[in-house]
Parts: structure tokens; sequence; C-alpha cells
């Protein structure tokens, strides 16, 4: 997909990094299956093996590219979804490499996940017991109660990003 927006561009920078992953694991694999080849042509058993471990990295990136790509496929209106992520109104919070637009919240960490807010239920903020402290927890609860964690404030700088989280959230759902 050619890149003509200001959202488009936004939306492929939150995923740079699983993309540049996903893009060095291609060329493993492909390594791999010409490594392979070129064994296999000198008579060894190790061409087969590496064939063989070049083909199923192949297979697992190929899912892996193809999961990433349809990420956007329950976005029924992308473009207002790539105007959303560079709206004004639009909170980012890096800490917790978290967007929350009009209608999503984006959580852009190792893997990207996109939340729509009409699939959610409400707002909850949980306390567990990590060691010696407590850490609070922001979840996100869709229609059928399951439990989405969207924030983590385990350290002390992390209060002010988690109440705005919170705050921007619980504003959002009412």
């Amino acid at each position: 997909m050619e890149i003509q927006t200001a959202g488009q561009q936004k939306y492929y920078d939150l995923i740079e990094e699983q993309a540049k992953s996903l893009r060095l694991g291609m060329i493993i694999w492909l390594s791999l299956l010409a490594v392979a080849l070129l064994a296999i042509f000198s008579g060894g058993i190790l061409g087969y093996i590496l064939a063989i471990l070049g083909a199923a990295l192949g297979a697992l990136n190929i899912r892996s590219q193809k999961a990433l790509r349809s990420k956007l496929n329950g976005i029924a209106d992308k473009e207002d979804f790539f105007n959303q992520l560079i709206d004004g109104e639009t909170v980012e919070i890096p800490d917790y490499r978290l967007m929350i637009t009009r209608e999503y919240v984006v959580l852009y960490r190792s893997e990207i996940r996109i939340y729509p807010l009409k699939e959610m239920d409400k707002v909850e903020v949980g306390i567990r017991q990590q060691g010696n402290y407590r850490q609070k927890t922001l979840f996100l609860t869709d229609h059928t109660g399951k439990r989405n964690e969207i924030a983590v404030c385990s350290q002390s700088g992390q209060e002010s990003a988690f109440d705005l989280a919170y705050h921007t959230l619980h504003g959002k759902m009412i």
C-alpha cells in the first residue's frame, strides 16, 4: 500500500518497528534457503536441513506479515481512522505507547493493537501486588467481559501519564 496521507504515514510510523522485524526475518529465511540450495548441490544432508528450517521460518514470517496487514481489516472507514490518528483531539501517551482517538484506542508496542471504543463496555483500574509495591493497571473491558490491558503504572514517574490515559478513556466511555 502506498502512503498517501499524513494519517497513513502516522500509522506506518507506529508499525515501523514490527515491519522492520518482519523484513529482517524475511532476509534470514531467504538467506537460509539460498545457503540450503548451495549445500544441496554440494551433496550434503545439511542442505536439506537448512531448506526445511528456511521453509518453516518463511511460513512463520509470511503468516506474521499477513497478520500485520490484517490489523486494519476490522476498521470500516480506514480514511477516517487515519484522519483520527493525526487529529488535534487525539491523545498520545508515549510512556505507554498508546494513542486514544475519537473512536479507537491504539497500542503500538511490539505488536499493534486497535480497540474500537464502540466495542468496549467500560474502563477499569485494577491493583496488583508486585513484590513490595503495588501496580495500577488500566483495562478496557469489552461487551463480553474480556479485559484488555492498556497500561501498567509501575514507576513513580508514570502516575500523570496513567491518570491522563484513565481520564481520557473514562471521558470517551461516558
